[in-house]
């Protein structure tokens, strides 16, 4: 949950399978930031006494159902930091993605571990080609991610 003015610190894994795409997550917003959904890779917060690895890792599980370790990410290969100006004009919070990367040939997507909140702001997943990540119109968070994506 954000809180007006907190930095919120998240773990985010950036999954790309045999065909060159690139799973992301359709979500909202915590309700109380009241902006319109946004396109984002698996991932989020990181908890008390976590690394930001670590918080990828059971993010990860929890989110796809992939279960691996750190070593199966290995180092981290972007940082994006920002701020988003919620929808009522007066309050932000500040964040700082870590990202991490695993490529995969195949995904079966098990749910059975999200969150009630998952389950109520996750909308839609998609495997998103380069191509249409670079031509689609809709947010992509973390921002910055597509260009980071088009120039690997």
């Amino acid at each position: 949950m954000s809180i007006p003015g907190e930095h919120r610190a998240t773990g985010r894994v950036l999954i790309s399978n045999s065909d060159g795409k690139y799973l992301l997550l359709l979500t909202h917003f915590d309700p109380e930031v009241g902006l319109p959904p946004r396109w984002l890779t698996p991932g989020g917060g990181i908890d008390a006494g976590e690394s930001p690895i670590q918080a990828a890792v059971r993010e990860l599980f929890e989110e796809t159902g992939l279960k691996v370790d750190e070593s199966s990410l290995g180092a981290e290969i972007a940082q994006f930091s920002g701020r988003w100006d919620w929808a009522d004009g007066v309050n932000h919070h500040t964040f700082t993605d870590h990202i991490f990367e695993l490529k995969v040939n195949e995904l079966v997507l098990d749910k059975s571990h999200w969150t009630e909140e998952e389950h109520r702001d996750v909308l839609e997943i998609k495997w998103w080609s380069v191509s249409e990540l670079a031509e689609t119109r809709e947010p992509i968070s973390p921002p910055g991610l597509v260009p980071f994506i088009a120039n690997r």
